[in-house]
């Protein structure tokens, strides 16, 4: 991009947040650091994809500071960072940015940090394999995958899970994955799925089906409604996300 386009290119505002993941027990047991972008980075004119990409970039890398022990939140807050063994920090990211090899290093740096602590980052894969444009892509991603819990204790979490995810997107194969997010449940999900449905048996088989074969756990991400938490409660999930649990909280 010239000049000329880079003083055209609109401002991105960028925030973070951080939301409470719970345990059965409705037990604090990690959280989550998200990026928001301000307006959304989608469909982008080819020319500012570089310009915005190295901006995500710097916003996560700054996000990332938030995992660290040493992140304190503000009083006041409803969360605040937990410094006790065992808590488990997702920090999400695009699936796209896990290619920049100096973010990754940072990554990799925060999670031998928490790890001393006997804490534990688990990076949360936005976006699927089938959205990169072709197989070399994706054989480039798994292999940066791999890479990023070779050279680290970090776990990876895909994000999305819906009842029409494919096992080639979940690399079953590979055991890649040890959590699995699903938003629960969605808008059309919502309307059809109750204990006595179809539905909910076929999902509640094919997520027992998962456990079994790959050993992964189940996260109900983004639960908002009463009726929802219950129905969730009700499916083999290990952990729950989401406003009616606790509200992101804005760093």
């Amino acid at each position: 991009m010239n000049s000329g386009n880079l003083a055209l290119a609109a401002p991105v505002d960028f925030t973070f947040s951080r939301q409470a993941i719970l345990e059965r027990s409705f037990t604090l047991w990690g959280s989550e650091i998200r990026v928001h972008a301000e307006p959304v980075l989608d469909c982008l004119p080819d020319e500012m994809c570089a310009y915005y990409c190295e901006q995500l970039k710097d916003a996560y890398s700054e996000a990332l500071q938030y995992t660290r022990p040493s992140s304190l939140a503000q009083e006041g807050k409803r969360l605040r960072v937990d410094k006790t063994p065992g808590l488990h920090k997702f920090f999400r990211i695009e699936q796209s940015v896990l290619m920049n090899e100096e973010l990754l290093k940072q990554i990799i740096s925060t999670s031998n940090t928490l790890e001393k602590q006997k804490q534990q980052l688990i990076v949360s894969v936005e976006n699927t394999l089938a959205t990169l444009p072709g197989p070399v892509e994706r054989r480039d991603m798994i292999r940066q995958l791999y890479s990023l819990k070779d050279r680290s204790s970090i776990k990876l979490a895909y994000n999305n899970y819906t009842l029409e995810t494919k096992n080639t997107d979940l690399l079953i194969d590979l055991s890649l994955y040890d959590y699995i997010k699903m938003p629960f449940p969605d808008s059309a999900l919502r309307l059809s799925l109750n204990t006595r449905s179809g539905l909910f048996d076929r999902l509640y088989d094919q997520m027992l089906g998962l456990m079994s074969t790959t050993r992964v756990s189940f996260i109900a991400d983004n639960v908002e409604y009463a009726d929802s938490a219950l129905l969730a409660r009700r499916l083999p999930f290990d952990y729950f996300q989401g406003p009616y649990f606790s509200p992101a909280d804005s760093l």
